[in-house]
């Protein structure tokens, strides 16, 4: 009989027979996106086939493979196989904590907990996987549900990259668990980590080694924002917790994308942690009042530029002379402030992706009279930390009118009063589109509807762009009105 061996939270280990192992490391490869720019322009990688292979030639692979092995092993018709799991077992619980204190966890975060307490593979406790629970989900409810829920026997380390997301933690978790001892972990001077810390994956991967003991220590960990964990701080860090018994990633953007491009990024982040175990989406979220019902609008702008065609031929110099500095593009913005400004719609944020871009629009809006006695401010990762954190907490209380930010605001950041969101940036990225509705749709008193104006520029790169996120928010069950079909 086959045997599929779990050594530690990190790596299993095949011992089946060389006909299925060949098949599995074939299959399990998938062909880097540069390799061809990588083999010609690296020396060291001439010889490189150019596949990542997902299965060492030894039969290794990172755990959060297991059930896609074992599906693919039976698909090949091999049944006659077993898990031996050499991990310490978890505690054993029959039902999930469905209330902390005065929080009643409601029915789709008691799901999410469900799913986690009764993972198994091939018979075999596998508390592996992904949470893809979109904003307003109450994530922190839920991973302070799973830590009760397994009775406070499972040391716990949740990481993150957002210093602000650490901060709002901070009075979060000790809402949850008012009698709990909380450790913070930032820099490298924290001696003692409690039975349950949260801590910046920056400070942590920068200090594997002071923190080395700690870590092996940890027998639960939970990831926030798990998309961004493809990046070699989180695996640092995640690698080093190799005596943890569960390991869960939460967000709601995570394998979000099919696009062949983005292959080797989804299997890269399903190594570590495995299927999706438990799903809400954006869609159900507003159906049940949790976010605030959106109408996406398309705004075209082949008028403002009227028969220009940009010059150049690469990406970043076509987005300059087409967005960046485009006096046509500002235009189109500052249509639409005013527009909504007519039907109140403030606060009111303007996105963009470069610098220099939210600068320019910054130095328009300040000097058009029909703006004259309006709050406005600009925000990017230029802008001094003290001075970003007033600008931000301002916007959030609402004594900002208008703000233009660069892409820092795409996750992590709480904007309840945000009623209409100017999408001036021109990305392709399906997982910072879909972040970025999650700053509009938080619930507040009064707001029944917000508003997603995202501008569709013409020229080569951007007007396939454009259509990517018309595409993007359809597969959301968005209500998108498409405003090119009103100005033929």
């Amino acid at each position: 009989m086959g045997k599929i061996l779990i050594r530690n939270c990190n790596q299993c280990e095949l011992d089946i027979p060389l006909k299925y192992a060949n098949k599995l490391y074939k299959d399990l490869q998938i062909r880097h996106p540069q390799a061809f720019y990588l083999t010609t322009r690296m020396r060291n990688l001439r010889d490189w086939d150019g596949y990542v292979k997902f299965i060492t030639a030894r039969g290794q692979f990172k755990i959060g493979l297991l059930p896609r092995v074992c599906n693919l092993l039976r698909d090949y018709g091999y049944e006659d196989f077993e898990v031996i799991d050499f991990r310490k077992p978890v505690p054993i619980i029959a039902k999930p904590i469905t209330q902390i204190g005065d929080f009643k966890l409601r029915p789709e975060q008691i799901k999410a907990v469900n799913a986690v307490l009764h993972s198994k593979v091939e018979g075999i406790p596998y508390h592996i996987g992904v949470i893809d629970y979109t904003v307003n989900a109450g994530k922190s409810l839920i991973m302070s549900a799973l830590y009760l829920s397994f009775q406070r026997k499972l040391k716990t380390l949740l990481i993150t990259n957002d210093a602000d997301w650490l901060n709002q933690a901070k009075k979060e978790f000790k809402d949850y668990l008012p009698d709990e001892e909380i450790t913070f972990i930032q820099g490298s001077k924290v001696n003692h980590w409690a039975n349950f810390s949260i801590g910046m994956v920056q400070s942590i991967s920068r200090n594997v080694k002071t923190y080395q003991s700690e870590m092996a220590t940890v027998d639960m960990v939970l990831v926030d924002e798990a998309d961004l964990a493809g990046s070699k701080q989180y695996q640092t860090v995640l690698t080093h917790l190799y005596n943890t018994r569960v390991r869960l990633g939460l967000s709601g953007t995570i394998y979000m994308s099919n696009l062949a491009k983005d292959r080797l990024k989804n299997m890269n982040l399903e190594s570590f942690f495995g299927p999706t175990l438990a799903k809400f989406t954006l869609k159900q979220s507003i159906k049940k009042g949790y976010s605030t019902d959106t109408i996406v609008k398309i705004i075209p702008t082949k008028s403002y530029y009227g028969n220009y065609e940009s010059p150049y031929n690469t990406y970043l110099e076509i987005y300059t002379d087409m967005i960046t500095n485009n006096s046509h593009a500002w235009k189109v913005v500052l249509d639409r402030i005013l527009f909504n400004l007519k039907y109140g719609r403030i606060p009111m944020l303007v996105v963009c992706k470069i610098i220099n871009h939210a600068e320019n629009l910054y130095r328009v809006f300040a000097n058009d009279s029909r703006l004259k006695g309006l709050r406005l401010a600009c925000v990017h990762v230029d802008t001094p930390t003290k001075q970003r954190n007033k600008i931000l907490s301002d916007f959030r209380e609402g004594n900002i009118d208008i703000l233009i930010s660069t892409t820092i605001i795409a996750r992590g950041k709480n904007f309840p009063k945000l009623r209409c969101m100017i999408n001036a940036a021109s990305m392709d990225s399906q997982e910072k589109s879909i972040q970025f509705l999650g700053r509009l749709v938080r619930t507040c008193e009064g707001k029944n509807k917000v508003y997603l104006d995202d501008i569709h520029y013409p020229g080569d790169y951007l007007d396939r762009h454009g259509k990517h996120r018309k595409r993007y928010y359809l597969q959301q069950n968005l209500k998108v009105i498409d405003l090119s079909k009103f100005h033929r």
